[in-house]
């Protein structure tokens, strides 16, 4: 294979993994929103 092919080939495999990962990020994207934690009155009791 010629070493222009092969540049492209791997320009080409670079971008797929730069779409596959922005996509990732995208379907993930509100993940990095802060928690809203909130306040427990009182501890849940056992049941048996």
């Amino acid at each position: 294979m010629s070493d222009k092919k092969q540049q492209k080939l791997e320009e080409k495999e670079h971008k797929e993994q730069d779409d596959y990962l922005e996509e990732a990020l995208e379907e993930t994207f509100p993940a990095s929103d802060p928690i809203s934690p909130g306040h427990v009155s009182k501890k849940p009791e056992d049941k048996k």
